[in-house]
C-alpha cells in the first residue's frame, strides 16, 4: 500500500471520532490487520498518563509505528496564502505519509499554517486542516472534495451542520460571515485572518468546537 498516515488528539483517556479515523484508513487501502492493529495502538496510546497529546501513526507495509508530540495551540489562525492547490490531484484525498511538500511551503511561511489556492483564487485547505465557511448568504459550506484531504473532522463538521459542497473563492472567503480550520488535533478553530485580511468571527464556530471537545 502506498504509506499514510492517521493524527489525532488525545486527551482524557479518549480520541475523538476514532471510529472514523478506522475507517479512514481503511478506505486508503489498509488491511483488515492493520486496520485492527491501529486500533490497538491507538487504545495503547490512550491508556498513557502523559495527556494530552497529539499521536501519528504511521502505516505501510512495513508496519505501524506511533509518534507523539504535545497539541498544537488551538488560538484563532492567521494564514498566508500559497498558490499550491491544484483541484486535479485525487491523490491528496488520502492522508499520504510523505508530506515533505507541506513542510517545504511552511518553511518557506515562517513555519506557519498555509492556506492552498488555485491559480483562479479556488479555495482548498490548509496545510494542516481543512476548511468550514459561513457564507454572506448564510449557507455553511465547505471546499468540494477535489484535490483535498477526506478529513475525518471535515466529515463531522457535514453530518454536525448539513454543511454542503461548493467552489469557494478568496472572494467568498473574505467576504463571508466567517470561517474556521477543521482538525482531529485542535477542533474547529476561527480563521482571524487570509493574507492579512482580517475575517468576520461568527459565533457558530465557537459553537461547534464546544461540540466537538465533548463528544465521546
Amino acid at each position: 500500500m502506498i504509506p499514510v498516515f492517521e493524527t489525532a488528539l488525545v486527551e482524557d483517556g479518549r480520541i475523538r471520532l476514532r471510529a472514523r479515523h478506522l475507517a479512514r484508513l481503511a478506505a486508503s487501502g489498509g488491511s483488515t490487520a492493520q486496520v485492527a492493529e491501529l486500533d490497538r495502538l491507538l487504545a495503547e496510546v490512550c491508556s498513557r498518563p502523559d495527556q494530552p497529546l497529539t499521536v501519528r501513526v504511521d502505516v505501510s507495509d512495513a508496519g505501524l509505528v506511533v509518534t507523539t508530540r504535545q497539541p498544537r495551540p488551538t488560538d484563532p489562525v492567521d494564514l498566508p496564502i500559497a498558490r499550491g492547490y491544484d483541484p486535479t490531484l485525487a491523490a491528496r484525498h488520502i492522508k499520504l505519509a510523505d508530506r515533505r511538500w507541506v513542510e517545504e511551503l511552511e518553511a518557506a511561511h515562517a513555519g506557519t499554517e498555509v492556506l492552498l489556492v488555485s491559480a483562479d483564487d479556488r479555495v482548498g485547505e490548509t496545510t494542516r486542516a481543512s476548511v468550514l465557511v459561513l457564507l454572506a448568504t448564510g449557507e455553511l459550506v465547505v471546499p468540494r472534495l477535489a484535490g483535498i484531504l477526506a478529513s475525518v473532522t471535515r466529515g463531522w463538521a457535514i453530518d454536525e451542520t448539513g454543511a454542503v459542497e461548493a467552489d469557494l473563492t478568496l472572494a467568498d472567503l473574505y467576504a463571508a460571515r466567517g470561517a474556521a480550520v477543521l482538525t482531529a488535533g485542535r477542533g474547529v478553530i476561527p480563521i482571524r485572518s487570509v493574507a492579512e485580511r482580517p475575517l468576520a468571527r461568527d459565533p457558530l464556530f465557537d459553537r461547534l468546537h464546544a461540540t466537538w471537545r465533548a463528544l465521546p
